[in-house]
């Protein structure tokens, strides 16, 4: 028992050893696919007559269908034996299908949405078609910790995985907030420097996009709601392939 353990631990000694401490540039391309999600429009304060008065709207959408998008990345980090670490930046930016929606609100609601009359009265759910929505490409940064295993017996193919902290940063009209992303895959070696790999990728991050506002005249009154946030948890899968770089 006590050899097996001396085994062991000079087998994790050698995993350790200075050639195998290695900085390496990973570069990808794949398909994101997310996950459908709730949704929810709030507006905090509203303006009437060029006077700002509180509001607590807010309207709920049962599901929302996002489109699958093509993205492209980069990772640097760096292998000690068997655990690295690395930073990996990625593109992020699915559009809202053409769909209808079901949403409910906790105030009466009654204006023109994307061009139709929409009526939501408190606690009832209704339908709302809705075109298709252009969301402005986002970008997500993680800070990964690393693990791979010793290749597959009879052949070359690395095992990894990772996971990490993931923050959406995007553009003045989007803010996004810290999420998760996981993942694994294989490499597949070429020489000593370059490699092949495929990984599937999961990413959870929330985000905040204002939407706009809305406004009218009635009887001479002169209204309109503050920002429109529209808050949704992006849960995104993607399958990715790449070259790697070992220096």
């Amino acid at each position: 028992m006590r050899r097996t353990f001396y085994a062991a631990i000079a087998t994790l000694a050698a995993t350790a050893t200075p050639a195998s401490s290695q900085v390496f540039l990973d570069l990808f391309a794949g398909r994101s696919m997310p996950e459908n999600t709730p949704a929810t429009l709030r507006a905090d304060e509203a303006r009437v007559n060029d006077t700002i008065v509180p509001a607590q709207l807010r309207i709920d959408v049962e599901r929302l269908r996002p489109t699958n998008s093509t993205i492209f990345g980069a990772r640097l980090g760096y292998w000690l034996g068997a655990i690295g670490v690395a930073v990996d930046a990625s593109t992020l930016d699915p559009d809202v299908k053409r769909q209808t929606i079901r949403a409910t609100g906790n105030l009466q609601f009654d204006d023109d949405v994307f061009g139709e009359r929409v009526v939501i009265n408190p606690g009832q759910f209704v339908s709302v078609d809705i075109p298709r929505v252009t969301v402005p490409t986002t970008a997500t940064f993680a800070a990964l910790a690393m693990l791979r295993l010793p290749p597959t017996p009879g052949t070359r193919i690395t095992p990894y995985a990772f996971a990490g902290p993931v923050y959406l940063v995007t553009d003045s009209d989007i803010s996004g907030d810290w999420g998760l992303r996981a993942g694994g895959g294989v490499k597949v070696p070429l020489s000593r420097s370059v490699s092949l790999f495929g990984e599937y990728r999961y990413t959870n991050v929330s985000a905040s996009a204002v939407a706009g506002r809305i406004g009218g005249d009635v009887m001479g009154v002169r209204g309109t709601t503050g920002d429109i946030r529209v808050d949704l948890d992006v849960r995104n899968h993607s399958a990715v392939g790449g070259i790697g770089f070992t220096f």
